[in-house]
């Protein structure tokens, strides 16, 4: 057999295919409601719809531009959340054509039409499936043209939404409104429209989007998608047409994989509503373990940090995988010897690419810190400071991710003040001393460097940076300071006064008292050390008779037949014979 038979019989065989898909999704997209989206999403699956994945867009696309299905359109968008959560080529394939057909048929004037696909682009956003700069694309196109009705439909579904991810953006919309509202001229309903909207605003969007939002954010898996209209773009009008698949085979392995895990899904979940449910958990984290383990192996077999970046991002990872992802890059940086700039420009490209991921880093670097810098040895400790100063002195991350930082002696840890020295070492090697100056300046960083407070924290941090060779940064600090221990000073002197004064005022009170009741008390009893030397040098308070009745403190004297006790012999009266065996001496005679 020739080989251009087998390719037509190939052909052949994928065209029948085709027709039983389109024929098996048309009815069920058609015939959508809200009472039997679950039950549509399961007999999506009874045929190959990896294949027919543009079928199901095209019958996507015409449902929303049917004009009769105004109200089922949360329920379609539900539908591709679902289906989004198992194949990201469908929501990546719709956002795309719900764009450049909303810009055709607002270009037609087709106001109707663009209502319900901005209502579906609206609820599809609230699900995370496109990206907010889709929306902000459309409100900046409406409000150039001054399609106020359109404008306010938006925002009533997901101006809570974007007021969340994008306030600054959302403010600057609302502010247009109101310089609309007040200074042109509206028709009376136009007018009443934009004051309902601004009283949905007041009460926090409370009763903007109730009814769209109908799926629990538990039920599917988060797959984001962007995309920019340009002017040369427009919609691909053969979409849902038949194609030849060059990797059938491969896309009929990967659906039966697909298919038996919702299965087992839905049986899961079947069998949690019965009484006798046997519910199996995994407690050796195999998932956990396989999805490090292909997160590790991109790192290794990558030569470049862009070549991983394009690795990483191609695996569309889901927000709350992220973090992992960047947990992972951290520990194989820090399994290098030294420091290499591979981990960081990889890094640099994941920021670049979505705000999500400096989410991720924020809080990474803040479990750093907070957790896990006690864990890590000095070497190690030297890479990671090396790592986030590189990715916060080229503003991949803000310096306000400092504030978690307290330098204290209770509030910090010896490897916590190593990363710290480290890091800021970083940040002088690649910015300088004078532009980091500038930009602490700009950045209110009260934990490391305190300019009020406790005198204590101001020293601690003075005598940190100096010891690591940063003093020239801590020249506010050292002024602030200085003001502060004036004014400790100058309470000090003023309290000292005021004790001064009060014991002058006991002394004017112990004198006032002395004299009303007479000589009773003396002085010397109140410690008063001035009244005391004075009064020493007058005379003795003692009247004469009390000083002639004062005891003598020599002993009396004895009678004579009293025996004198004293070791000195007692005075001999003249007459008293010498009645000892020596003679007394003679007294010589001179010649």
């Amino acid at each position: 057999m020739s080989t251009a038979t087998i390719q037509d019989e190939d052909i052949k065989f994928q065209r029948e295919n085709w027709e039983m898909i389109r024929s098996h999704v048309s009815p069920i997209i058609s015939n959508l409601t809200m009472d039997n989206l679950q039950e549509s999403h399961r007999d999506l699956f009874q045929v190959n719809i990896l294949i027919g994945r543009n079928i199901i867009c095209k019958n996507a696309v015409d449902f929303t531009l049917n004009k009769q299905n105004g109200r089922l359109i949360p329920a379609l968008s539900a539908l591709i959340a679902l289906l989004n959560s198992d194949i990201p080529d469908i929501g990546e394939t719709l956002a795309k054509e719900l764009m450049l057909m909303f810009v055709q048929q607002f270009n037609r004037k087709d106001y109707v039409s663009c209502g319900n696909i901005l209502q579906c682009l609206s609820i599809l956003f609230l699900y995370d499936v496109i990206h907010e700069i889709v929306i902000l694309q459309i409100l900046l196109l409406l409000l150039e043209k001054n399609s106020l009705r359109l404008v306010i439909a938006v925002m009533k579904i997901c101006g809570w939404k974007l007021a969340l991810v994008s306030k600054k953006t959302h403010d600057m919309i609302w502010e247009k409104l109101r310089y609309i509202l007040q200074t042109q001229e509206l028709s009376s309903t136009l007018r009443e429209s934009l004051e309902t909207l601004f009283e949905i605003r007041q009460k926090d969007y409370k009763s903007g989007s109730q009814g769209l939002f109908i799926l629990d954010p538990t039920s599917y898996t988060v797959h984001t998608h962007s995309y920019i209209v340009s002017d040369e773009d427009e919609a691909n009008k053969e979409l849902g047409n038949f194609e030849k698949c060059e990797n059938f085979n491969e896309l009929t392995m990967a659906f039966d994989t697909l298919r038996q895990k919702l299965l087992i899904n839905n049986t899961s979940n079947t069998n949690e509503g019965s009484n006798s449910q046997l519910q199996i958990y995994d407690m050796t984290s195999t998932n956990d373990v396989e999805f490090k383990k292909k997160i590790y192996l991109v790192l290794k077999s990558s030569l470049s940090g862009d070549e991983a970046a394009h690795k990483l991002l191609k695996l569309k990872i889901a927000n709350n995988l992220k973090k992992s992802v960047v947990d992972i890059i951290i520990k194989s940086s820090l399994q290098e010897s030294t420091f290499s700039k591979f981990y960081s420009i990889l890094s640099e490209r994941m920021i670049t690419f979505h705000r999500s991921w400096q989410t991720a880093y924020n809080e990474t670097f803040e479990q750093n810190y907070t957790q896990d810098i006690e864990d890590y040895e000095t070497d190690q400790l030297r890479i990671l400071g090396k790592f986030w100063g590189h990715l916060i002195s080229y503003e991949f991350l803000p310096m306000d991710c400092l504030k978690i930082i307290k330098l204290t002696e209770e509030e910090s840890c010896p490897q916590g003040r190593i990363f710290i020295k480290f890091l800021f070492q970083e940040l002088v090697n690649e910015l300088g001393l004078d532009e980091l100056q500038l930009r602490l300046n700009s950045s209110k960083l009260d934990g490391m460097f305190p300019l009020e407070g406790d005198a204590e924290h101001i020293r601690y941090s003075i005598n940190f940076f100096t010891a690591i060779g940063l003093g020239l940064l801590t020249e506010d600090m050292r002024s602030r300071l200085t003001i502060i221990q004036e004014v400790e000073d100058a309470e000090e002197e003023e309290k000292k006064l005021r004790e001064e004064e009060e014991l002058e005022k006991l002394r004017k009170k112990a004198r006032e008292s002395q004299r009303t009741q007479g000589p009773k008390i003396h002085e010397s009893r109140l410690f008063l050390q001035k009244d005391t030397r004075e009064n020493s040098r007058s005379r003795s308070p003692f009247t004469v008779e009390t000083r002639k009745r004062a005891r003598s403190r020599t002993p009396p004297r004895g009678s004579r037949n009293h025996r004198n006790r004293s070791r000195t012999p007692p005075r001999r009266p003249k007459n008293h014979r010498n009645r000892s065996r020596t003679p007394p001496a003679r007294r010589q005679r001179h010649r």
